[in-house]
This record gives C-alpha cells, sequence and structure tokens, in this order.
C-alpha cells in the first residue's frame, strides 16, 4: 500500500495531526450489506488477498475507507468503479465552511468555479505549496477534487479542502484493476491546452490541416529530436505541430530561453530545428526576458514527468512511437 506522504511535501515542516477516520458536521449513511458484499467481492477479484477488517464512511462524497486486517487502508466507491491506493488526511489548515452552492459537481477533468477556488485556498493556507496559481479539477467521484501543487506534487482533496489524499483515482471494470481513469485525465488535459499562450508556442502549421499535436519538448532530449526529426512529414500529412519548450536537461533552460526570445514564429522554428541539431541560437534575448515560464506554469496540471510529451488536441496522451506514422494514426483517426 501507498504511504501518505504528499501532506508533507504541501506542508513542508508542518507537524500533521493523528490519522484518523474523517469527521464531517453531518454524520455520513452506514454502508449497505449489499456494497458491503460488492467490495469484498471486487476487491478479491482483482487480486487483493487480504481479508478486510472494516469498511466505512470517510465523508468525503460518497468515499469509504476499506481497512484490511494488517491495518493498511484504501479508498474506494461503493460501486467499486474507483478506488485510491491511499488514505485521507486531515488539512490541518483553518478550515472555514464553503457554501455548498459553489461547490457543485461538473463533469470530469472541468476545472472548478472561481468562487470554489477562492473558498479552497482559503482553507489551505498552512500548505505553502498550494498557490493561487494552483489549479483544481473535478475528478469523477463526486466531491473529490484533483491538483498538482507548486513543486510539482499531484494530490486529491475534498471539495470543502478538509482531507488531502496522496493518491491517483484508478478505475476498476470488468474485475480488473485498470490504470488511471483517462477519461479524468484526457478532459483535464484538454482543459489544460487550451490555456497555453499560443504566441509563445513554437508552431509548424500544416498545409491543409487534419489535426493538432501538442508536444512538450527539450532540444538536449533523444526521443525529442526524433520526433523533431519527423515534424515535416507530420505537417504534410495534415498535422499543425504545436510545440511547447518544457526544458528538463540541466543545460537546456537558458539556450532554449534564448530561441523562445525571437518573437517571430517561423524565425524560431528555424531556431529550434538548428537547437535540435546541436546548433546553438545564439544571444536572442538581450535582457532577462523568459517567454518559456508562462507556458511551463500552465502546463503543470498535465503532471510531465518525460519528454516528449505529445498531446491531441482532445487531450489524449500519445504514448506510442514517435519516429513513424503510429502518431498520424492516433491523430487522424480522433
Amino acid at each position: 500500500m501507498k504511504t501518505f506522504s504528499t501532506l508533507l511535501a504541501l506542508s513542508l515542516a508542518i507537524t500533521t495531526t493523528t490519522i484518523s477516520l474523517p469527521s464531517t458536521a453531518q454524520t455520513p449513511a452506514p454502508i449497505t450489506a449489499s456494497d458491503d458484499q460488492l467490495i469484498k467481492q471486487t476487491l478479491r477479484q482483482i487480486g487483493l488477498a487480504t481479508p478486510v477488517r472494516t469498511i466505512t464512511p470517510t465523508g468525503i462524497g460518497e468515499l469509504l475507507m476499506v481497512t484490511l486486517t494488517t491495518g493498511e487502508s484504501l479508498l474506494i466507491t461503493p460501486d467499486t468503479r474507483y478506488v485510491i491506493n491511499a488514505t485521507a488526511e486531515p488539512n490541518p489548515s483553518t478550515i472555514h465552511a464553503i457554501n455548498p452552492a459553489i461547490m457543485s459537481d461538473k463533469p470530469t477533468g472541468t476545472p472548478i468555479d472561481e468562487d470554489h477556488k477562492i473558498a479552497l485556498l482559503a482553507n489551505m493556507n498552512a500548505l505553502p505549496l498550494v498557490t493561487p496559481d494552483t489549479v483544481f479539477f473535478h475528478t469523477s467521484i463526486k466531491g473529490l477534487l484533483w491538483a498538482v501543487a507548486q513543486n510539482g506534487t499531484p494530490f486529491l482533496v475534498s471539495a470543502d479542502a478538509r482531507y488531502v489524499i496522496g493518491g491517483d483515482v484508478s478505475v476498476i471494470a470488468n474485475g480488473e484493476l485498470g490504470g488511471l481513469d483517462t477519461a479524468f485525465e484526457t478532459a483535464k488535459n484538454r482543459h489544460t491546452l487550451a490555456t497555453l499562450d499560443h504566441t509563445s508556442l513554437t508552431i509548424y502549421p500544416a498545409k491543409d490541416e487534419r489535426a493538432v499535436v501538442y508536444v512538450a519538448t527539450d532540444i538536449n532530449c533523444p526521443y525529442c529530436k526524433i520526433l523533431h526529426k519527423n515534424i515535416p512529414n507530420l505537417t504534410a500529412k495534415g498535422i499543425t505541430v504545436k510545440v511547447i519548450g518544457y526544458p528538463v536537461y540541466d543545460e537546456s533552460p537558458e539556450p532554449m530561453r534564448q530561441i523562445w526570445c525571437e518573437r517571430d514564429n517561423a524565425k524560431r522554428a528555424k531556431l529550434l530545428d538548428l537547437a535540435m541539431k546541436g546548433v546553438k541560437a545564439g544571444n536572442q534575448c538581450g535582457n532577462d526576458d523568459n517567454h518559456l515560464s508562462s507556458n511551463i506554469a500552465k502546463v503543470r496540471p498535465l503532471a510531465i514527468i518525460a519528454t516528449p510529451a505529445v498531446y491531441g488536441e482532445n487531450g489524449e496522451l500519445f504514448e506510442g512511437n514517435v519516429a513513424n506514422d503510429e502518431l498520424v494514426k492516433f491523430l487522424i483517426a480522433k
């Protein structure tokens, strides 16, 4: 089981309270016998051999806490569609009641409303890595939000900010434990990509556009260079490539900043082409301007862990071969 470390990561040196079952102003209804039976049966189907000791409400929407005989626990929805391999921690911040009217649920992957965000942040002042720049998204679980902290740590939080969870929402389907909730991930990514500053993207336009792909790239990343070499093939087949400058290698930030200081897109694209071949751009800035930083901050909810990170315009992450026509098929089929 995953132990909870996200609260520590968010609060730095804050001393947290003892882990306990969340309590709420309104006592949650006890689980039904049929839900109890379904949950135990489903957990056995997905390969959990450890017996269940208790199943109790958490007070976070409909989420239930399953405690095993080993003392470990996990969270699950009553219909067993979603599971989180983590436990809920009380938020150490001072908590103020939030008007239920502004906590209304929206489709999965949708950013929360501004009024809700303001109230939520007021309840997270003991977590310094949660800032006004943090973007919160509705998940597929009622009453549960997803966000990523200033240091890149993703976390889950109850809609009233009373509880924080250091885990991911996974899907259970047909008696098998799947991966992350792709419906949520795709919608979240789509909303995130829509916020990008296009004047700070390096765009390779297709002549007769059939699809758009977003690529987070680094000039020193080997697979980024392979994908970049494929851009003429992509644009010839109707795919517009929108490049997000995303330096991850230690030697990349300054030369990439110099490239992005060129404000003419066509000239910037040529500089990027040369950089992918090892040719430095030279001094394009002459000042401390950084036209990479805005979009780097905006794509934080994509939770990029490696480059190239490739997304269709609909937000779907591409995880195939970037050197051949697999990407073309992925995009055009959409």
